[in-house]
C-alpha cells in the first residue's frame, strides 16, 4: 500500500515540476523578443537587461529540469524502465496512459521549440548586426578602398571596390 502511495506522490511531484518548467520556457519567448528588439534598435542598455533576464530564466530552467530528470529517473526505476525509456511518454504508458504526462510533454515540447526558433532568429539578427558593424568599422579604418560588401539594386550583397550606401542604391 505504501508503494502505491509513494507512486502517487512521485507522480504528483513530477506534475508539480512540469507546469513551472513549461511556464519558464513560455516566459523565455517574450524575453527573447526584447533581446531582438534591443539588437535591432542597437540599444546596449536594453540588450544587457534582456540578456540578464534571459540568463536568470535559463538558470531556473536548468535547475527545474534537473529536478524533472531526477523525478523521471525515480519513476522510471520504479516501473522498471530502461535508460532509453526514461521519458514522460513511457512513464505515461506505465501509468496506463491516463496520467496527463503526454499533454504536458506536448506543451513542453512546443514551448521549447518556440524558444529555440526565437533564439535562432536572434542569432541571425546578431550576426547581421555584427557584420554591419564590422563593415562600418572597416570603412572607417580603411576608407572606401578595398573590397567592401554592400547591397546592389536588387538587394543582393556584393563585394566591390566602391562602397555605396543603401540609400544611394534606391
Amino acid at each position: 500500500m505504501s508503494d502505491a502511495f509513494d507512486q502517487e506522490v512521485e507522480v504528483q511531484r513530477l506534475r508539480d515540476v512540469l507546469e513551472p518548467l513549461i511556464e519558464l520556457f513560455e516566459r523565455l519567448g517574450p524575453l527573447l523578443l526584447k533581446e531582438r528588439e534591443a539588437l535591432n534598435t542597437r540599444k546596449p542598455d536594453v540588450l544587457e537587461k534582456a540578456s540578464e533576464a534571459i540568463r536568470a530564466t535559463l538558470e531556473e530552467i536548468y535547475k527545474t529540469d534537473q529536478l524533472r530528470q531526477r523525478l523521471t529517473s525515480r519513476l522510471g526505476t520504479h516501473f522498471g524502465l530502461g535508460a532509453g525509456q526514461l521519458s514522460l511518454k513511457h512513464i505515461d504508458e506505465a501509468l496506463g496512459g491516463k496520467s496527463g504526462f503526454r499533454i504536458l510533454r506536448e506543451r513542453l515540447t512546443t514551448a521549447i521549440q518556440a524558444a529555440e526558433a526565437l533564439n535562432k532568429e536572434n542569432q541571425a539578427v546578431f550576426t547581421g548586426v555584427l557584420t554591419a558593424t564590422e563593415s562600418l568599422l572597416r570603412i572607417l579604418k580603411e576608407g572606401t578602398q578595398g573590397p567592401i560588401s554592400s547591397y546592389n539594386r536588387l538587394g543582393n550583397r556584393q563585394s566591390g571596390g566602391n562602397f555605396h550606401f543603401l540609400s544611394k542604391q534606391l
